[in-house]
């Protein structure tokens, strides 16, 4: 786990993890590995860890390897087979589907599957 300082320099609040991060405004959040990838990878974000968790650090470097799935060129059966399959976590896919493209089919079924 990583706690994070993250800046958005962009001019437009952003949405990632289910997260709110308003322009120009600090906010700090704990992340896997694969979470601090989805917000490393928005542009207008500036990035600092604060801190690292080192008690799980073999496991971390396998999710690493593996980059957050994009899901906005996707059907809603690949999305679900990709939540299915564990390439994709279930609130990942909820959030960037509420960011995206907003596919009120798709978040139900992500819903439904999050109950599971």
């Amino acid at each position: 786990m990583k706690t994070l300082r993250v800046v958005n320099k962009g001019k437009k609040t952003r949405y990632r993890l289910g997260v709110e991060f308003p322009p120009n405004q600090t906010v700090e959040i704990t992340v896997s590995n694969r979470e601090y990838l989805t917000v490393k990878a928005v542009r207008d974000f500036e990035v600092e860890i604060v801190s690292e968790d080192e008690t799980k650090q073999s496991h971390d470097i396998a999710e690493t390897d593996a980059p957050s799935l994009d899901i906005s060129g996707l059907t809603i059966d690949e999305v679900l087979e990709a939540v299915k399959e564990g390439k994709l976590s279930v609130d990942e896919a909820l959030s960037q589907e509420k960011t995206g493209k907003n596919r009120s089919t798709l978040i139900d079924k992500l819903e439904a599957l999050k109950v599971e």
